[in-house]
């Protein structure tokens, strides 16, 4: 019995010796597998925040340093790393990045074999957590802290046929200059149109059903159309007028759909020259009519809004795009009045909503959108116009790479994972 006492004895000093180890062996194994986890949590985090982020379409321009990207980036991918990771202390690091084709040496020589035009978005981002066992002189652990790092990238494609609109600004202000291209504005906006149907071109000739077109309305203080029956074209006012003279600001938006007969049709009186171009998809005459428009007087960017819509209600394919293209505000009080009267009616909800209704002819649902890009202005300054799109859908561009880039990201629309 004795004998038995002393073993029993040796056992426990032999645990009591080895209790520190399997301890320490216990807390790296727990903050280990939470490691690991924490890496899978966060490489998730990152795929969904790239998507996210690819979706929205911002500028994403730098706001805290290089490679920081956007405002409003940064607060979409921290409110996924966020989500993901519950017990996250901080987000120590992050980088968002995007890429247009032309900085992508693989999209480059794509598009020299005739593939499709793509842009990339990346995010990398390392997030912080407190140790449960930061362990001590005894103990091994994992220290205070450890930090989990994932990254994701994502690359946006073209892949539904898309009908377009451009409501084209030809007020006299885009006969000048500016420092955002090489020729007057309304030559470099002719530029930049044959180049985005050049690319739609392409996904023409790779697809097998439907076909992108392109159209055209210009505006000044109205819009313009070219009868089949005249030489001359005629002016186009949408506006709708009550027995007094008054415009009638609820039956123009009921009746927005309806073309016009208050035609005005005279000879040339001022060296303005623009057309409606109904949608096509013969780019080469296309663009030649183009070519041949010159602007002039002042601006009334709603006539070639609802004009647009009429035009673009014609097309056939699931995808609808109006980018109003212009260089600044309306003229003068009377013309910012009538906008905003204009959009507070519903103007632009009504166009949404009926541009966005049926089906399209290969028997799929309708997605319209309206967008507004600004030539070297701040398109927050034309409130009415602003609000019409929404805040989301209006871009600043400084020049013409900017303006191509930002018209070609609101044609691509498919986005696929890279892993």
């Amino acid at each position: 019995m004795k004998r038995i006492n002393k073993q029993s004895g040796h056992a426990a000093l032999l645990f009591a010796l080895i209790i520190p180890g399997l301890f320490g062996l216990f807390t790296l194994a727990s903050d280990g597998a939470r490691a690991i986890q924490t890496k899978a949590r966060i490489e998730d985090a990152a795929e969904i925040a790239v998507l996210a982020v690819a979706a929205h379409n911002d500028d994403n321009e730098d706001s805290a340093g290089s490679g920081s990207g956007s405002q409003v980036n940064r607060k979409i991918a921290s409110d996924y790393l966020e989500a993901y990771l519950h017990d996250m202390t901080l987000v120590s690091e992050l980088k968002i990045h995007k890429y247009n084709c032309d900085q992508i040496p693989e999209c480059v020589r794509g598009l020299a074999n005739g593939q499709p035009r793509f842009f990339q978005y990346e995010v990398e981002a390392t997030s912080r957590h407190v140790s449960w066992f930061s362990g001590n002189d005894s103990i091994q652990g994992f220290g205070d802290t450890f930090d989990a790092k994932g990254a994701a990238t994502a690359r946006k494609y073209q892949s539904e046929a898309v009908d377009i609109i451009f409501v084209a600004d030809y007020s006299g202000s885009m006969a000048d200059g500016w420092n955002g291209g090489r020729y007057a504005k309304y030559v470099d906006l002719r530029n930049i149109i044959k180049l985005v149907t050049d690319e739609l071109q392409k996904f023409n000739d790779l697809n097998n059903s439907d076909d992108n077109t392109v159209g055209l309305t210009g505006f000044n203080y109205y819009t313009r159309t070219k009868p089949t029956n005249r030489s001359n074209y005629c002016f186009m006012s949408q506006l709708e007028y009550k027995n007094n003279g008054n415009i009638n600001y609820s039956k123009t938006v009921n009746r927005i759909f309806t073309e016009k007969n208050n035609r005005y049709c005279v000879n040339h009186y001022d060296s303005s020259r623009f057309f409606d171009l109904p949608l096509t998809d013969n780019y080469s005459a296309f663009n030649g009519q183009i070519n041949s428009f010159y602007p002039n007087h002042g601006t009334a960017s709603y006539q070639g809004i609802m004009r647009g819509a009429q035009m673009l209600s014609e097309g056939t394919n699931p995808r609808r795009l109006l980018i109003v293209l212009s260089d600044g505000d309306d003229t003068g009080s009377t013309q910012k009045n009538i906008h905003r009267k204009l959009v507070d009616a519903g103007m632009c909800n009504k166009i949404r909503e009926e541009l966005s209704s049926g089906t399209s002819a290969s028997g799929q649902t309708i997605k319209a959108r309206l967008a507004v890009v600004g030539f070297d202005y701040d398109v927050n300054d034309n409130t009415a116009l602003r609000d019409c799109a929404g805040e989301d859908n209006v871009f600043k561009a400084q020049n013409t790479d900017d303006i191509l880039n930002k018209i070609l990201e609101l044609i691509t629309e498919e986005i696929g994972h890279l892993n």
